[in-house]
């Protein structure tokens, strides 16, 4: 009896300290930044989540791995999956992306071509958390006359989720007509849902390749001069078709998105004509179905922003009979010591993130709200994102990492109501970050889980170090 009432004792004891000590923290686990890319927080549940990266590094110290870390609920690391996807050492690699199929599956597609083989192929490499094993296929294969003249993959994703694009652009002189097989795939089966080959005969060059939501694929077709103008081909399994944009429009990195059953695009564009302020000065929206574009939007933030070389669509929601985008610009902030010549005088260009925008437009395409993102400077590209970002029933949560102020540390994790006319409030995780102040947050490594209320970030200690944080999201 008394050992059973020693027993509740601890019990009680444990759960009142766990309850008032709600964060938890694991334990360090070594990380790269410099080889380790793009890393994503995927295949999460109630007990475990998981943390992608890959590495794909040529030279003598040649590294290509696909790397797949296991974490429990109390963030500690108890297992690490790794896949290396190098064929031979005269193969080259490109990392294409990786997707979540399901709640137990990842997707993994690299391209590898060799001149040894004579050959290009784009490989799918599988995850499945329930066995802990990868599988491995060949999607399509195509011969190549030499590492210069291989032609090159490209994988996109509708924005729905649905569909996987992928088209292999073959290789071809300026002379030549340029031609490409396309390919759309069911992104939970990765069943073919059609096949086409589509040939341009123009003076034009493919920039960008968007999957829709309605299974079409799109190129973006951008002339070699400067005296001409951008236009779309719109593919499907049935054949391709021609839309316009106005006279001397420049256009970049479309994204797609629909509003019912019908197709629109989004894109950051210039006007070649008279005064040019930049390359980032107005923003488009065109129905891809009437071949027209509805708005075109003026927007000053992101050429205003010194030496800015790309601006990136990170999320876009619709709500409220809104469009809710969110934007990322990226700019040179100066050079760095050489990654692949780190004993030599070269150097590589150094990048950041920034400037970060919440755009709000009407159902039709108008810019109603512009609202800036509370981001920290030292968002170093293209580890560290200016924000990650959380929808959580409608409201947004934004993570910008520690900052300093008035001689204290403090988190920047914001909340935006849409129906608060999108006010950004601040949000105590009743947490002490004054201690924090030697670890940099690794911004878009962010997680919400419904049934224990927990947000999750990660960190780095120093370029090798991770892990990571649980707190509750405050209600």
């Amino acid at each position: 009896m008394k050992l059973k009432l020693v027993n509740l004792f601890f019990l009680m004891a444990f759960s009142l300290l766990s309850a008032q000590n709600p964060v938890v923290i694991g334990e360090k686990f070594d990380f790269d930044t410099k080889f380790e890319k793009d890393p994503q927080l995927v295949l999460k549940d109630n007990y475990n989540h998981y943390l992608f990266t890959v590495k794909n590094r040529d030279g003598i110290l040649a590294d290509h791995h696909i790397v797949i870390r296991k974490f429990d609920q109390k963030n500690q690391l108890v297992d690490t999956f790794e896949q290396n996807f190098a064929i031979n050492i005269f193969t080259l690699h490109n990392y294409l992306g990786a997707y979540e199929l399901s709640n137990d599956k990842l997707v993994v597609f690299i391209e590898s071509y060799s001149n040894k083989t004579s050959k290009t192929e784009l490989y799918k490499y599988i995850f499945d958390k329930n066995t802990s094993k990868f599988t491995s296929t060949v999607v399509v294969s195509y011969p190549i006359i030499s590492l210069s003249k291989s032609g090159s993959f490209n994988v996109s994703k509708s924005e729905n989720g649905q569909y996987f694009g992928l088209v292999y652009q073959k290789y071809n002189t300026k002379k030549e007509p340029e031609e490409s097989d396309c390919m759309l795939l069911d992104s939970k089966t990765l069943d073919v849902i059609w096949k086409k080959t589509v040939s341009f005969a123009d003076e034009f060059y493919t920039s960008e390749k968007i999957t829709t939501n309605s299974s079409k694929i799109i190129f973006l077709r951008s002339p070699r001069s400067y005296k001409e103008t951008n236009y779309l081909s719109v593919i499907d399994g049935q054949g391709q078709e021609v839309k316009r944009f106005d006279e001397n429009t420049k256009v970049f990195k479309p994204l797609a998105i629909s509003i019912g059953n019908q197709d629109y695009l989004i894109a950051v564009n210039y006007h070649d004509k008279g005064i040019r302020r930049g390359d980032f000065g107005s923003i488009m929206f065109y129905d891809l179905g009437q071949g027209k574009m509805l708005k075109n939007n003026a927007i000053e933030d992101f050429n205003m922003t010194k030496d800015i070389k790309e601006v990136n669509f990170r999320n876009v929601f619709i709500q409220n009979n809104e469009i809710h985008l969110f934007v990322e610009g990226k700019f040179q902030s100066g050079t760095k010591p050489s990654v692949d010549f780190p004993n030599s005088t070269f150097t590589d260009p150094k990048y950041n993130f920034g400037p970060a925008n919440l755009l709000v437009f009407s159902i039709d395409g108008e810019l109603k709200q512009n609202i800036k993102l509370p981001i920290n400077n030292d968002t170093e590209a293209d580890f560290y994102h200016s924000f990650g970002l959380l929808n959580i029933k409608g409201n947004y949560f934004v993570n910008t990492g520690l900052y300093y102020k008035n001689n204290n540390y403090y988190y920047g994790f914001n909340k935006i109501n849409p129906n608060s006319k999108f006010e950004i409030t601040p949000v105590n995780l009743n947490y002490n970050f004054n201690n924090d102040y030697s670890y940099k947050i690794v911004n878009q490594l962010i997680a919400y889980f419904n049934d224990s209320n927990k947000l999750l970030f990660a960190r780095m200690y120093g370029a090798d170090k991770m892990y990571f944080v649980s707190i509750p999201l405050p209600k």
